[in-house]
């Protein structure tokens, strides 16, 4: 029978109230870091430094604070004190994209930090609660090569141009883990996740009927909310051994934005001289993010020495199979009479597949306050050959990891180094309008380190 009983140390509305005025400050500082955040993939191989450094195998490990609040919130019935954990990971990458046309085009701008905060406190004796703020999946490629000849003539380029693309999302969360029995724990969290879309680089467009194969430069800026959830069980039949289990739903955005762009060179191209090109449209861009499925283990094998192991599945092919961009309020009368209407529609095929994720990391204690950590992931590329760009290139396979952890006292602080091996994919971009990206090939590595502080109070 399971009883509950007022805490050791009770509930305390200032500590709450501290941790919302860190979340806000943490909002802050997020929104000016994280759009140079530079990875060669969408989910990160562990979020937090202990985790970073087993390569995300700490589903079923109870002693990880960040990972119980943003994936396993089962595990926080397990939690017998107050803690807050605040920390901040960077990533920096390099690529290369071939041709054609090109040899040699490249990653630029490629370095970006993310910060974290988490604040986990018991409520009763079987019943604890998490807030936190974490960007759980992030994506910015920003590659400089010569624009290949295409579009509606198949001579027009834009020469020169930066190719950027990013899409950020970041999760405010609110979790609760309640303990039925001594071994058995179950969890759920409920995440206001922010989404943010860019993308500027010369474009066809794609499935609109009177425009198609047309190309212009475009620069598509959307954002907005929405809503997702977490479900998780703990099981910890010995002191020894543990199992987690954990489900994220699908999540989606509608967002709002606007869509600038200049197709004046397709114009002279097609023997339209004079024709403004410059145009201005309102922007909807329907953009999801994908269910997933994780289950993982932690076993105390040695004295000294603790192995993680876990498996995920996620849902891309649902998630990424078509991008629907909405354009409305178009300020070109030229292009306005072309379609005739003030609004377009154009999708994009991404065509994405399941992603399956394997990790396995081993936590080994030097000293009674020091930890070596170390682990490697890999993740299925889920980005299909058809319509491979430099800009979706999300192709990393493989990750090692090395990291950390000094406690003393109540306090912690991991450390966390990641190394994505150079994963390298062709293009046959047979889905993809224009032969602009026919025959290419993408080649990215990227670099990412975590550095997580804990207090216990």
């Amino acid at each position: 029978m399971c009883r509950f009983s007022l805490p050791r140390r009770s509930f305390s509305l200032e500590r709450v109230q501290s941790s919302l005025w860190l979340l806000g400050s943490f909002i802050g500082i997020l929104g000016f870091f994280a759009p140079e955040v530079q990875a060669s993939g969408i989910d990160r191989n562990g979020i937090g430094a202990r985790s970073m450094g087993m390569a995300g195998a700490t589903l079923a490990d109870d002693l990880d604070a960040v990972t119980s609040a943003a994936q396993n919130p089962a595990a926080l019935g397990f939690l017998e004190k107050s803690d807050v954990s605040l920390g901040i990971a960077g990533a920096w990458a390099s690529g290369r994209y071939d041709n054609a046309q090109n040899e040699g085009g490249k990653l630029t701008d490629t370095w970006g930090l993310l910060p974290e905060i988490v604040y986990r406190q018991p409520l009763a004796d079987r019943l604890a609660m998490s807030m936190s703020l974490i960007t759980d999946s992030t994506r910015l490629a920003d590659w400089y090569f010569r624009d290949p000849a295409g579009g509606a003539t198949g001579t027009t380029s834009y020469g020169q141009q930066h190719h950027r693309s990013s899409i950020i999302n970041m999760r405010a969360a609110l979790g609760l883990g309640w303990r039925l029995t001594d071994q058995l724990a179950l969890g759920a969290s409920v995440g206001l996740v922010y989404n943010r879309n860019e993308l500027t680089t010369p474009y066809t467009f794609q499935t609109q009927p009177a425009l198609k194969g047309f190309k212009t430069l475009l620069d598509l800026e959307t954002e907005g909310f929405g809503a997702n959830g977490d479900l998780a069980l703990h099981w910890k039949p010995t002191k020894d051994f543990a199992m987690a289990f954990s489900y994220r739903t699908a999540t989606q955005f509608n967002t709002e934005g606007t869509a600038r762009g200049d197709v004046t060179r397709q114009l002279v191209d097609a023997g339209l001289v004079g024709v403004p090109g410059e145009f201005k449209y309102d922007a909807k861009v329907a953009t999801h993010l994908p269910q997933k499925a994780a289950v993982g283990m932690t076993w105390q094998a040695l004295k000294k020495l603790r192995v993680g192991g876990q498996a995920e599945w996620v849902d891309w092919s649902n998630a990424y199979d078509v991008l629907e961009v909405r354009l409305a309020n178009g300020s070109n009368p030229a292009v306005n009479a072309t379609t005739g209407s003030k609004s377009l529609d154009d999708d994009i095929d991404l065509n994405w597949k399941d992603s399956f994720v394997f990790r396995l990391g081993f936590e080994y204690e030097l000293t009674e306050s020091l930890s070596l950590r170390m682990g490697y992931a890999y993740g299925s590329n889920p980005v299909s050959t058809d319509t491979l760009l430099p800009t979706t290139a999300a192709i990393s396979e493989h990750t090692l990891a090395l990291g950390l952890g000094y406690t003393r006292g109540r306090y912690q602080i991991d450390l966390a180094y990641q190394y994505d091996l150079p994963a390298v994919q062709h293009s046959s971009a047979r889905s993809i309008q224009g032969p602009e990206y026919k025959d290419s090939r993408v080649k990215l590595q990227s670099h990412w380190i975590g550095l997580t502080t804990k207090i216990a109070f």
